[in-house]
């Protein structure tokens, strides 16, 4: 018998693809002008007999590396076919984590979106990639970052071990997204919708010990890897720091530590209201509210959370356009490339932010994971 639902969704699925190659393409040509510092990070990861530089010592003598040991280690898996053809492969592998981001999401909302028919979903999901896929592809093939692809991806990964009640996979799955660039930190809060009691701590524990597994050897092996903790970039004119007049040169001593705090209470208060869809796209956006730093990539965090709250957590009927996704493209990153005063993006960084906060005090309309979703996950896997 022929799945009908598979035959509808396929126009979709083809249409997103083929839009996948295109920008793959456009972001191959030149691409990949971030992917030096995964070469010289992996070549000093491997270079155990260097007693300054190499194994344990890279953070410490290179902090500039603000690189997880996971994506090093992924990089350097495929050393063996040099530094181009690792990125070759690692450009292909990246645009296809984009696709399996938004297949999961559309995994999730086939379970937690009852409301919602296949159809809609899929138009959905499609619609959301549409406007994710050509940040995503800036950020996993033209500056080929591979710690914020492989972060997202596990990130993603996870919370949907997370719903099907898979405490020690997920716990692991968002460990390794803190292992792969530790701006993840504030995901560890999807493991709220465990539940209490065993399950939560046992999905904890795992986060904890993957965050420990990759970086306490390094801090065990060399103390001066604290200085890549102090490692700091410029405060540039287009970030939102300088409309709220934050001036400092570079980044102020107190911002990273204000983002993961941020982060954390605003994925708290996302689950407390029962706006878990949106505690990726909290998260994120407390991160760039407060960075000094406002290259183009960053957008991806925002456009992958965008799109879990689009596809799971905006209202239900047949609406289907993919409001946060799109304005994030927009606003965030196309408008990047449109000349206006530097300002301008500071403005429109700030504005996103809070429109995102206002997800917070609007009425709930879905549940907030728990007991009913892992229930309905179990019952499908």
């Amino acid at each position: 018998m022929v799945d009908m639902t598979a035959v509808r969704a396929r126009p979709a699925a083809v249409a997103l693809a083929g839009w996948t190659v295109v920008w793959f393409i456009g972001t191959a040509w030149n691409g990949g002008t971030s992917w030096h510092f995964f070469v010289q990070g992996a070549q000093a990861l491997a270079d155990l007999d260097d007693p300054v530089r190499g194994g344990l010592h890279l953070y410490a003598a290179a902090p500039v590396l603000q690189i997880g040991p996971v994506a090093l280690l992924a990089a350097l898996l495929a050393m063996p076919w040099g530094g181009a053809g690792a990125l070759a492969i690692w450009q292909v592998l990246g645009a296809a984590a984009g696709l399996t981001i938004l297949w999961q999401i559309r995994q999730i909302a086939i379970i937690v979106r009852p409301d919602l028919d296949r159809r809609t979903i899929d138009q959905r999901v499609a619609a959301a990639g549409l406007c994710m896929m050509p940040v995503w592809m800036f950020l996993a093939v033209g500056v080929a970052h591979l710690d914020d692809v492989l972060a997202l991806l596990f990130t993603v990964l996870g919370l949907r071990a997370v719903l099907g009640g898979r405490a020690i996979l997920a716990g692991s799955l968002l460990g390794l997204a803190v292992d792969a660039k530790p701006w993840a930190l504030p995901f560890a809060c999807l493991l709220l919708l465990l539940g209490h009691g065993r399950t939560l701590l046992l999905g904890a524990a795992a986060t904890a010990a993957v965050i420990a597994a990759a970086w306490l050897p390094f801090f065990l092996a060399d103390p001066a890897t604290s200085n890549a903790l102090h490692f700091t970039i410029p405060n540039t004119p287009l970030s939102a720091l300088r409309v709220l007049g934050v001036h400092d040169a570079r980044t102020p001593p107190w911002a990273r530590a204000a983002q993961a705090v941020l982060g954390i209470v605003v994925a708290l208060l996302a689950w407390r209201r029962g706006r878990w869809p949106a505690i990726v796209l909290l998260a994120v956006a407390a991160r760039i509210v407060l960075d000094p730093g406002t290259n183009r990539y960053y957008v991806a965090g925002v456009v992958v959370g965008a799109a879990l709250w689009d596809v799971l957590g905006t209202r239900g009927g047949r609406s289907w356009l993919p409001w946060w996704t799109a304005t994030a493209w927009i606003a965030l990153f196309t408008a990047r490339f449109v000349p206006m005063p530097d300002a301008a993006h500071g403005w429109l960084t700030l504005a996103y932010v809070l429109a995102c906060a206002g997800i917070l005090v609007t009425p709930a309309r879905h549940p907030s994971g728990g007991t009913r979703i892992q229930a309905a996950f179990r019952s499908v896997l």
